[in-house]
């Protein structure tokens, strides 16, 4: 008889098949994978402005001789059209058996080609046609500094349009937060304007408190900013590494609430706590933590 669902078992489920990136320079470096870290798990590669793709399809056949996923950011406005997608598709594919990215606009303000948003990319069918099988592309539970709320509304429903008649699986891959509630009102809010698509929450790896204020300020995340400061400040962990697992929780009970609640999974930024975060988050997958006595957040 299958077990009723309690708090603990929706947080350890939450965090199973958790994804987590690297720079293409950090992956050039890795000897080898945490011993947490379960085979085949998915590893985004980020996109930096101004990078050689080159570097991302090294990145990405590094990852699999590693046995990952690898999962590559593609920025359509760096991207200078069709002719270069067909290719790059084609290399990711063919040397590194990529069959899943994350496709977001870019913070380039002047694209390279024709592609000014993710949807002119999609609409060339090249995804489909060099047999890849899953796409992310960008959720802002937070609001995007360099799109109005409308457009981005505009863009989720034509996504969600473009997912209908795809053999693509779609998800939402948001910005990273330091909040649940929030992103959980989010959901519910997109869901009742049509979204279909998973979401997959973007968290903050275990950082310190100025190097998540420095990534947050850099990255245009700021709404919930302050939750993180007080936190951290509650917990004297000024300097020490600070947990999402207040987030994790606070989405695990929403997913517990609501059958309807399309947050899927997680997907961390390590901001160089690649290791600890990996460590941090299988021990969650593995049901090894403590609620708190309000239960609302966890201990490992």
């Amino acid at each position: 008889m299958r077990q009723p669902r309690t708090l603990e078992s929706e947080i350890a489920a939450l965090m199973q098949d958790f994804s987590i990136e690297k720079t293409p320079g950090e992956v050039a470096s890795l000897r080898a994978l945490p011993a947490d870290l379960p085979a085949g798990s998915r590893a985004y590669i980020t996109w930096i402005a101004g990078n050689d793709f080159a570097k991302t399809l090294r990145a990405a056949v590094r990852l699999r001789e590693l046995g990952m996923q690898p999962v590559p950011h593609l920025a359509a406005r760096a991207i200078g059209g069709a002719d270069a997608l067909d290719r790059m598709l084609g290399a990711l594919h063919c040397e590194a058996a990529v069959e899943h990215a994350l496709l977001v606009a870019g913070s380039m303000r002047a694209p390279l080609g024709h592609f000014d948003s993710t949807m002119p990319a999609l609409a060339t069918g090249l995804f489909e046609r060099h047999g890849w099988r899953a796409l992310g592309v960008a959720g802002h539970p937070e609001g995007s500094p360099d799109i109005a709320a409308e457009p981005l509304a505009l863009a989720l429903r034509e996504k969600n349009a473009y997912a209908q008649t795809s053999a693509l699986r779609m998800h939402l891959v948001t910005q990273f937060c330091f909040e649940g509630a929030p992103v959980v009102a989010w959901e519910r809010q997109m869901r009742t304007g049509g979204n279909r698509l998973p979401v997959h929450v973007g968290l903050a790896g275990l950082a310190s408190l100025p190097t998540l204020i420095k990534f947050a300020r850099s990255c245009g995340v700021g709404a919930s900013l302050g939750a993180l400061t007080r936190q951290a400040a509650r917990m004297f962990k000024l300097l020490s590494a600070v947990t999402p697992g207040g987030v994790v929780t606070a989405l695990a009970a929403a997913r517990l609430a609501d059958a309807q609640c399309l947050i899927e999974r997680v997907h961390f930024f390590p901001f160089g706590s690649f290791d600890a975060t990996v460590a941090w988050a299988a021990g969650i997958a593995g049901g090894d933590f403590r609620l708190s006595h309000d239960d609302t957040d966890i201990s490992v």
